[in-house]
């Protein structure tokens, strides 16, 4: 199973960067992006999907080592670029700043959650440890929102910048990879804390 779910993953990222060489995520300023919208949800429900299906993956899921999944977290001072972009003019303040601080702030605490779990196995019951991934999921959701949102397909939410470049490389590979692959981690540490 292993083997299995590893190669998955490799074959679902190189997908995504070959799909985004080609520019099949790019929407016209005004639409919604609904590329990157699929790209976002679909792995998400397939995920979904088969810890309702399977109880093989759910078993497999379940002994994956929290300390690993927390630790993933640590990547998401990526956030800094989305400040960083706002500050060169490349996207919006309604995206960037919400996005950006949500990012930092579930990154910061990242190394100290892995602390807390390497320390005490019980943690994963402790409410800050609920409270970790709930603001984890949260973030992702209300960036995905935002960036949807900074197309400009609202006449009433015209951003001063389009989120255009969420849309192409490196950039695409957040929303279309590294937010849902890290999602499904949180979800994977809730049913883990459930189980436990």
């Amino acid at each position: 199973m292993r083997l299995a779910v590893r190669s998955l993953v490799v074959a679902w990222f190189l997908l995504i960067l070959l799909l985004a060489a080609n520019h099949k995520f790019i929407s016209p300023p005004g639409t919604p992006p609904a590329a990157v919208g699929l790209a976002f949800v679909a792995p998400v429900l397939l995920f979904l999907g088969a810890i309702r299906l399977a109880p093989s993956f759910v078993d497999y899921v379940l002994k994956i080592n929290p300390i690993f999944l927390a630790a993933l977290h640590g990547w998401r001072f990526i956030g800094l670029g989305f400040i960083m972009a706002y500050c060169e003019h490349l996207l919006d303040g309604s995206f960037a700043w919400p996005a950006g601080l949500g990012d930092l702030t579930a990154g910061i605490f990242a190394p100290w959650i892995v602390l807390r779990l390497a320390t005490d196995r019980s943690f994963i019951h402790n409410p800050l440890f609920l409270a970790w991934n709930i603001f984890g999921i949260t973030d992702f959701v209300v960036a995905v929102a935002m960036g949807t949102l900074d197309q400009g397909i609202l006449p009433a939410f015209q951003p001063a910048i389009v989120s255009s470049l969420m849309q192409r490389l490196p950039f695409v590979l957040i929303p279309c990879f590294f937010v849902p692959w890290l999602l499904i981690t949180h979800i994977i540490m809730l049913m883990q804390r459930r189980r436990a």
